[in-house]
């Protein structure tokens, strides 16, 4: 369930695995045949913010989806799109990983475990085969699927840095 930064800054929970107070239970011992079982505690708790831990970016696209498009047609596009997200909402969540445009964002807390598992990503990608034959029946010698990603504290500096690696795979 998305919260809102806007919320109140702390709310009362209801502790289920402290059904029993600590001097509840000292109380049950010492007067047995007293239940102090339907007891519950509650207590004040701080809202917890996982995006302000999540303090790095990354920005994915695949790498010439344009001419897939026009190659294979859209339903083909969106089964691979489909298949990029699957393999990103596996190694890093469903809701670490946002759709915009035409690129996927992450957020991470850390720069190690988010490229480490951009590289997994960009393996299983490579793994997935593009049919042999477009639409108009034509047999093509397809490459396989490649990503281009960056990395950044903002999604502008993970933006840069995604232009930056395209720029060098596109020059070689």
């Amino acid at each position: 369930m998305p919260s809102s930064s806007q919320g109140s800054p702390s709310t009362t929970v209801i502790e289920l695995s402290g059904f029993r107070d600590a001097s509840a239970v000292r109380t049950g011992r010492q007067f047995a045949g007293h239940s102090t079982d339907n007891a519950i505690c509650t207590r004040q708790a701080d809202m917890l913010s996982m995006r302000r831990h999540l303090r790095y970016q990354a920005s994915v696209e695949i790498d010439k989806l344009d001419w897939i498009l026009n190659e294979y047609g859209k339903a083909y596009n969106d089964v691979l799109v489909g298949q990029i997200r699957a393999l990103l909402n596996k190694e890093f969540g469903k809701l670490r990983v946002h759709r915009y445009r035409r690129l996927f964002v992450i957020r991470h807390r850390s720069v190690e475990g988010l490229i480490s598992s951009l590289l997994r990503v960009q393996f299983h990608a490579h793994q997935i085969d593009l049919p042999l034959v477009n639409q108009c029946g034509e047999l093509n010698n397809a490459k396989p699927v490649t990503l281009t990603w960056g990395v950044g504290r903002t999604t502008t500096e993970a933006e840069v840095e995604r232009l930056r690696r395209r720029r060098q795979k596109y020059r070689r």
